[in-house]
């Protein structure tokens, strides 16, 4: 029982020509360097460079000590949170900062992230 062609007559399908009605132009295009479309800013390059700068990146950079980077983190949860009174936005902000310092398995997954412990607040 003949499978795709093979066994029966004539045999398989031939291979299509090498060279081809494209071949020359194809062969071109593979010599090219691999290229992007599009014009790099400023404005686009910046924006690159700020994400590639993670607070965690900026910590080990030393840019920023552990009270910074805990704010950053903070202010990265709660950026969607815009729409609020400062108030409240500022409440949940102290809240969230004061569970870190105080919260074992927060405390647990900062020094896993950092090295560090975060200190706790004093009041």
């Amino acid at each position: 029982m003949p499978i795709d062609g093979i066994g029966k007559p004539g045999g398989p399908p031939a291979p299509p020509p090498v060279g081809g009605v494209d071949g020359a132009k194809r062969a071109s295009e593979a010599t090219r360097p691999f290229e992007i479309g599009g014009a790099r800013t400023e404005a686009t390059a910046e924006i690159g460079a700020t994400s590639a700068a993670s607070p965690l990146d900026r910590l080990k950079a030393g840019e920023i000590d552990l009270g910074g980077y805990l704010d950053a983190r903070v202010d990265e949860a709660t950026s969607h949170l815009e729409g609020l009174g400062g108030e409240e936005l500022g409440a949940i902000r102290a809240h969230l900062r004061s569970a870190i310092a105080s919260d074992p398995a927060l405390v647990d997954l900062v020094r896993q992230a950092t090295g560090r412990a975060p200190e706790p607040e004093r009041e």
